[in-house]
């Protein structure tokens, strides 16, 4: 069976599962001792910060920049000022953003957005590279000169999540794939299959739906239909 990583379903559509295994995993953000110079901000950055905030894609910026602004090692006072000057959008965004979430890598904004929070802004027309930016991989990576994993010693690891790779067995495709879980998605999650494994006709579904403009992923329990198909992790 082939394997393959990410949300198994498109959105809206179900499929049946079988979970293997539940594996916890902490979510680290690197962030720099010393705060990166305006002056060494990447294009994009710059552009940002320069464009007019009643533009289209505000919700997107304002969140590339909050995230930009907590790697890049400005302290917080100082980064919601600058934040604060540029976003036309709410302080939420910030605070969602600022030191809890990835600045994404610049192969993220470089696609195609079907708007907040997928944080792709190549509509916008804010990347233009100069010389520098093709020894990056992101705008953090150029702000404060990350070229190697030693460059990473100027900053330091920060725990925000723990998140929970959750397994699993597609009925209909035949693979195996993985579907990622907050704390509290895995504890629904845990109390489904407790369930379930006290009512043996049961089979577990999957799918995405979108919550607040995020794809969520959800899991229930159907009546099985036809001949019951197992694999061992759910005999054993």
């Amino acid at each position: 069976m082939q394997k393959r990583s990410g949300p198994l379903p498109a959105e809206g559509k179900e499929t049946i599962i079988s979970v293997q295994a539940i594996v916890r995993r902490e979510e680290m953000l690197w962030t720099a001792h010393e705060p990166a110079q305006a002056k060494a901000f990447p294009p994009c950055i710059k552009g940002i910060i320069a464009r007019d905030a009643g533009e289209s894609g505000k919700h997107r910026t304002a969140a590339i920049l909050a995230a930009f602004l907590g790697q890049a090692g400005l302290h917080r006072q100082v980064a919601l000022q600058l934040w604060s000057d540029v976003a036309a959008v709410e302080e939420r965004i910030f605070e969602e953003w600022f030191l809890k979430m990835h600045c994404p890598k610049c192969r993220a904004m470089q696609r195609q957005s079907k708007g907040y929070p997928d944080l792709g802004i190549a509509d916008l027309g804010l990347c233009r590279p100069d010389e520098a930016c093709q020894k990056f991989g992101s705008p953090v990576e150029y702000a404060c000169r990350i070229l190697s994993e030693e460059d990473r010693e100027k900053g330091t690891l920060l725990h925000i999540k723990t998140q929970y790779l959750v397994r699993v067995f597609d009925w209909s495709t035949g693979r195996e794939g993985e579907i990622e879980l907050s704390e509290k998605e895995k504890d629904e999650l845990e109390a489904l299959l407790a369930e379930k494994a006290r009512q043996r006709e049961k089979i577990l579904v999957y799918a995405r739906v979108r919550v607040r403009g995020k794809l969520k992923p959800r899991f229930f329990l159907r009546d099985q239909e036809g001949p019951r198909r197992q694999m061992l992790s759910d005999i054993l």
